[in-house]
């Protein structure tokens, strides 16, 4: 299957300090500080990024984000971006980046 988006989606995010290539459950992902920030999944056809359970919430209730969870159990910080809002994948990145970088301060 072809991805439904271009992985030079993390180019500009990788840019920033402390922002590192990486792989997790075998696919491309970028991580903060070494803990997983986002990822583009082919299985999952979907942006993946960790945000606070909040706005996981809120992203599903919008329509917006899918939740995840290949274990059975809700990963309560992660969720699917489906590739019908890639022209929002710049942003959720960032808002990715944004809660790696408040979750390692606290």
């Amino acid at each position: 299957m072809q991805p439904p988006f271009n992985t030079t989606l993390f180019d500009k995010v990788l840019q920033a300090e402390d922002v590192t290539a990486s792989t997790m459950m075998k696919t491309p992902c970028v991580r903060y500080n070494g803990e997983f920030m986002a990822m583009l999944s082919d299985k999952f056809e979907a942006l993946i990024i960790k945000v606070a359970p909040e706005r996981v919430d809120e992203l599903i209730d919008l329509g917006v984000g899918r939740e995840f969870n290949v274990t059975k159990r809700r990963f309560k910080s992660w969720v699917m971006i489906p590739p019908e809002h890639q022209h929002d994948y710049p942003a959720y990145l960032e808002e990715a980046l944004a809660y790696a970088k408040d979750s390692a301060g606290s």
